[in-house]
């Protein structure tokens, strides 16, 4: 065979295939789209997916499933997810714990962040707040700060409850920076950790706004401290940590979408488009602005790039925190 009629074979069969992939990306979706979710329902990652699966059913015109594979730190869902079928069926709505502290929190793991997925789309990134029960006898970071210190020392640490791996690292940054003694209970997300503090079992947490607005709100609890570098509009009453003279318990997370590694990138595509449309839209924005979070539009290349980025920050961070490898 020449060389040119090697190449005419080899140009045709580059038609073909991307004729084959528009013709894919044009019938996209046919069916259901299941979405994975670490977290239970009540989280913010359960909220804004229940926003997205609504938004893209009207606009993709198929229905999206929410599918709530909670705990381990979102290993149970990764799991699901990478063994799913590439075919943009089965997507992952994942945080900062999947796809970005796991890594540095355990020596094994089942899953690679980076290799066993296709990054679609950015949605949120969302602060922590200090939240405590509402007979709490400080009403500012600093009181708390100097209580927190007086009762370790008394042998009577403050009792602290954690929903995710943001808070626990969230904690862990408040523990380094007044090198406080706590005690630390772990749940299995955020909508538990706030009935408890809410009943008085446990004495603070640090939870993302959409947890806790509803309870701050009507009197339940009170937030001291945002763990941003501005308000949150969502509560902009309430100072954030730097504000405060604690510029070291700074930590946001973040959403995103991701689905199983060889995916089709014409399907990537097409549902990072129509998300980042969603999210530009005056309802996308005021949705999340009203989660006390910020959109994040990224397209697959940037956001495959932010997930490196955030798994070596969050390295960084969890042995700045002293945080030990499960």
């Amino acid at each position: 065979m020449t060389v040119v009629r090697l190449l005419k074979h080899l140009f045709a069969a580059c038609a073909l295939l991307t004729g084959t992939t528009l013709a894919l990306a044009q019938t996209y979706p046919d069916r259901p789209i299941k979405l994975v979710l670490p977290f239970p329902a009540g989280s913010a990652t359960d909220g804004v997916s229940r926003f997205l699966a609504d938004e893209l059913r009207k606009s993709l015109g198929q229905t999206f499933v929410i599918d709530n594979r909670t705990g381990a730190d979102g290993i149970i869902a990764a799991q699901a997810v990478k063994a799913a079928a590439p075919d943009g069926y089965t997507l992952m709505v994942s945080t900062n714990s999947a796809h970005g502290s796991n890594p540095a929190l355990y020596n094994t793991l089942p899953y690679d962040p980076e290799k066993d997925f296709e990054a679609v789309a950015g949605v949120m990134k969302i602060p922590q707040m200090l939240v405590v029960r509402k007979d709490f006898p400080s009403n500012d970071v600093a009181s708390f700060m100097k209580l927190a210190k007086e009762r370790g020392a008394a042998g009577k640490p403050l009792s602290l409850g954690t929903g995710n791996t943001s808070s626990r690292i969230a904690a862990e940054l408040l523990k380094t920076a007044g090198s406080l003694e706590l005690t630390i209970a772990p749940y299995r997300g955020m909508p538990q950790v706030m009935t408890d503090l809410v009943g008085g079992q446990i004495d603070f947490t640090f939870s993302d706004p959409f947890a806790a607005a509803g309870f701050i709100n009507g009197g339940q609890v009170k937030a001291l401290g945002v763990t941003d570098a501005s308000r949150v509009q969502l509560l902009p009453n309430i100072p954030t940590m730097t504000e405060a003279g604690f510029q070291n318990v700074a930590l946001v997370s973040f959403v995103a979408v991701f689905a199983p590694a060889k995916t089709d990138p014409a399907i990537v595509k097409r549902l990072n488009a129509e998300i980042n449309k969603i999210l530009a839209s005056p309802h996308g924005k005021e949705y999340i602005q009203k989660m006390g979070a910020s959109t994040m539009s990224m397209s697959p290349d940037q956001l495959r790039s932010f997930v490196s980025s955030e798994i070596a920050r969050y390295g960084q961070l969890i042995s700045a925190a002293g945080i030990p490898k499960k």
